[in-house]
């Protein structure tokens, strides 16, 4: 999720980003309270509303800061990028390779959808790497080109995942989940928002708008969001797909710069490990309690940040070790 080195001052900078640090710390264990559906225990609206309206802002913000570091990246070259990223996805899956076993089907194909796709959270990782290397190939195109494509690719992924929702019935199909990589992937989801960071970083976007312009950009995307979040309720099934919106593509940006000019300089523990490892470990607790317990989703949520936090040490060790971790 920090693949980027983002706390890493960009030049002339009067502090290391950690705001972008202490935001990335929020939304790992938003990701956490996602996965466990903890606002189920006060409505089926509130938990459809926060995980598919502000939600969505989460894994675009973490791409997002890719993107943003992505010029300097390319200074160190992708390469070395490429192989340390491949190396934490492919650690990774073989750590969870049990509950691939255990909870899918051991089919030829549904072992290179999960191989090529990621499996459960890891779907993160193939989407950051093919979108880096997309942007890779397009990085000399001019500043107003990039945006259009990236604008292009996410509108046109979005109206997929809009069609998908209003055609198909979902409760006829088996596995239909799988369906999410026509969309949540490098291509729609990955680099359009990895784009629109590299954009930011270098001053094409964002970076003459007043902090004045910025709240005003901020309640017009919430509005927006607030909008298409209800539009989405009211339409389909919540068993739909809800990654891709046209207001969370708005909305990210503008909460990034925000975090970002935050004078946060240090936190207690290093945000950018402890993020990641939260992230890339709460689903080994989760989907055994899940499966194993009748925990409602408050005391799921509970047990999996207690023992979340808890092997968090160890893992950051064995990850570092391992070199699972960047």
């Amino acid at each position: 999720m920090h693949i980027a080195q983002a706390s890493e001052p960009i030049p002339g900078a009067a502090s290391r980003h950690g705001g972008i640090d202490a935001a990335r710390l929020l939304f790992a264990c938003l990701v956490v309270l996602a996965h466990c559906a903890t606002f189920l225990a006060i409505s089926p609206a509130v938990h459809f509303y926060v995980n598919n309206g502000f939600g969505r802002v989460i894994v675009p913000f973490f791409l997002l800061t890719t993107g943003y570091f992505f010029d300097r990246q390319l200074a160190r070259g992708l390469d070395r990028w490429l192989w340390r990223v491949g190396r934490v996805y492919i650690g990774w899956t073989v750590v969870f390779l049990p509950f691939i076993l255990f909870y899918q089907e051991v089919t030829p194909f549904r072992l290179a959808l999960t191989l090529g796709f990621g499996f459960f959270h890891l779907w993160y990782l193939p989407a950051l790497i093919g979108g880096m290397v997309l942007l890779h190939a397009a990085r000399r195109l001019p500043d107003a080109e990039l945006l259009a494509l990236s604008v292009g690719l996410l509108v046109t992924g979005a109206a997929v995942q809009y069609a998908e929702n209003a055609l198909l019935d979902y409760a006829t199909m088996s596995n239909h989940y799988d369906l999410l990589v026509v969309t949540r992937n490098f291509l729609f989801y990955g680099f359009p928002f990895l784009a629109l960071g590299a954009l930011i970083g270098r001053g094409a976007i964002l970076s003459r708008t007043s902090p004045r312009g910025r709240a005003a950009l901020v309640i017009v995307a919430l509005c927006l969001m607030a909008a298409e979040t209800t539009l989405q309720y009211q339409s389909f099934s919540p068993e739909g797909f809800y990654d891709l919106t046209l207001s969370g593509f708005i909305l990210t940006p503008v909460v990034f710069v925000f975090v970002r000019d935050l004078p946060v300089s240090a936190l207690w523990v290093d945000p950018r490990k402890l993020s990641m490892v939260i992230y890339l470990s709460h689903p080994l607790y989760l989907l055994p309690l899940r499966l194993w317990t009748s925990l409602g989703p408050l005391g799921l949520t509970l047990v999996t940040f207690a023992l979340t936090l808890a092997f968090a040490p160890l893992w950051m060790r064995v990850g570092q070790r391992l070199r699972i971790l960047p």
